[in-house]
């Protein structure tokens, strides 16, 4: 919790507990970045937004993330820990002219597009109930795609042509789509797990927070302090008072 003290946390954590898994990535950005503007933030790469998710965890815990994963082979619970500052160093930045446009030129297709972007993914929140996502997205990326001189609408493109805008989309926005790789202590079993950054970083603040209402609770109620102040106190006064209480 180095960049920031109990009660911004606290503050956070408020602020993001109605939002929607989308809503609550671009907050946590804006809480990292104050003076950018939400729709700039929205506007942001999925991937870009990610680094800066994971830049802000570093923030408030430190660099080491720790989580389980549930092995496919036999059921049984696997701990596997990264370092958040290794993860954002193995991909650099997504270049701000592949933010904006990519080219990709196949046999007698010629397509221009970018990657994914949370604002996408909140209309798509928003779409009609049965929208196909993947055609939805697709859609609002495209930036124009053409097929012997004709121009084409994202829905007419051939299912190997989506995959290859797909695959360039991955290439260019690695950051977007993680996946850890391990194998299981137990039963020998290979399997790679998706790392769902904003939803790492949300639950660990969401215990946090908590957990820190719970000594919030225990210190009022023992001594009769306002939040404020309980809050301003450094995590081993809390603990020390906290132990003092329980005797």
């Amino acid at each position: 919790m180095a960049g920031f003290s109990s009660a911004e946390l606290l503050t956070a954590w408020e602020r993001c507990a109605t939002l929607s898994p989308v809503g609550r990535a671009v907050a946590l950005v804006g809480l990292a970045n104050p003076d950018s503007p939400q729709n700039l933030i929205s506007a942001m790469p999925i991937g870009s937004r990610d680094r800066e998710v994971l830049k802000l965890r570093v923030s408030m815990f430190g660099s080491e993330l720790t989580g389980l994963v549930t092995c496919a082979g036999c059921g049984g619970t696997v701990e596997l820990t990264i370092d958040a500052d290794e993860l954002i160093a193995s991909q650099p930045p997504l270049d701000g002219e592949k933010e904006r446009e990519l080219v990709l030129d196949c046999p007698s297709y010629q397509l221009r597009f970018r990657v994914p972007r949370s604002d996408d993914l909140l209309a798509l929140a928003a779409a009609p109930v049965g929208t196909n996502a993947e055609h939805f997205l697709l859609a609002r990326c495209l930036l124009w795609a053409e097929h012997d001189g004709s121009p084409l609408a994202a829905s007419q493109l051939p299912a190997d042509v989506r995959e290859m805008i797909e695959e360039r989309m991955s290439e260019q926005d690695p950051l977007a789509d993680i996946q850890l790789a391990g194998d299981c202590p137990d039963c020998g079993n290979a399997w790679a797990a998706p790392f769902d950054v904003p939803g790492f970083v949300w639950s660990e603040l969401a215990d946090f927070a908590s957990w820190l209402l719970r000594e919030v609770h225990v210190l009022a109620s023992g001594y009769g302090w306002p939040e404020s102040d309980i809050l301003a106190l450094s995590p081993i006064r809390r603990r020390s008072y906290l132990d003092l209480i329980s005797g």
